[in-house]
């Protein structure tokens, strides 16, 4: 009899102590895991730390779980289907153009790109209502902040309602006053990699998107497709010529 007992006050007292181990004793705690390897995947999560040291940088090891791509990586579907964009040179060169320094580094280096940026990469789109409408609507959420509604360098950043400066003090020039000068490709140059105080919006708009802007900040400031550039010093002198002419 009392080994029947005992049997009993022990398999009782095994089934509350499976109860409280599997019971979290508060709400952070997800308590006892019956074969964990079925819920937590063997997989290293994003961003997470490896317990072995696999890059070093600037001296140092990191145990990181992602790893940067190669140089030089293209994205899977980042050049487009399309045979007719896949044979446009110009346009193709646009998902291809790096920014080869380090940082935000405008040296002469740098200039050196921007300026073979001007002479290699080509507009693809013409300005189509939709093509506008859809590069005004980018404009808008990406540029209007500094550039202003019309693109006179007093966004609302830049210049108050009240016509006080704004936090940010570095006035854009108006579109009317610098795009004449400058030619397609370094106009996508520099909203890819950004220019002055400008920065880069190549990881926020793809090469189509910044072509589309292009074409309607050059359609705010009366340019016309086909029309060659001013160089520098033939713009300021029509800029000051109109601003004298009586």
């Amino acid at each position: 009899m009392k080994e029947k007992y005992f049997y009993i006050v022990g398999a009782f007292t095994t089934i509350l102590l499976i109860i409280f181990l599997i019971i979290p004793r508060d709400k952070r705690s997800p308590g006892w895991d019956y074969m964990p390897d079925m819920r937590y995947s063997k997989a290293y999560e994003t961003f997470s730390s490896v317990d072995f040291f696999y890059q070093k940088e600037n001296g140092k090891y990191d145990t990181m779980s992602a790893r940067l791509p190669v140089l030089g990586t293209i994205p899977r579907g980042y050049i487009p289907e399309n045979i007719e964009d896949k044979t446009d040179e110009g346009f193709l060169r646009s998902f291809c153009f790096k920014n080869e320094h380090q940082g935000y580094n405008q040296d002469s280096a740098f200039q050196n790109k921007y300026m073979e940026a001007g002479e290699v990469l080509k507009n693809p789109f013409k300005p189509t209502d939709d093509i506008l409408a859809e590069g005004k609507e980018l404009y808008l959420i990406n540029c209007k902040v500094c550039h202003g509604i019309k693109g006179e360098g007093n966004g609302q950043i830049v210049e108050l309602p009240d016509g006080s400066d704004g936090p940010y003090t570095a006035r854009p020039p108006a579109y009317t006053s610098r795009l004449p000068t400058l030619k397609d490709g370094q106009m996508f140059f520099s909203v890819s990699f950004g220019k002055n105080t400008m920065g880069g919006y190549a990881p926020m708009l793809t090469p189509a998107e910044r072509w589309k802007v292009i074409l309607y900040i050059k359609d705010l400031a009366g340019l016309k497709e086909g029309v060659t550039p001013a160089t520098d010093t033939t713009a300021k002198k029509d800029i000051v010529a109109a601003v004298v002419k009586p």
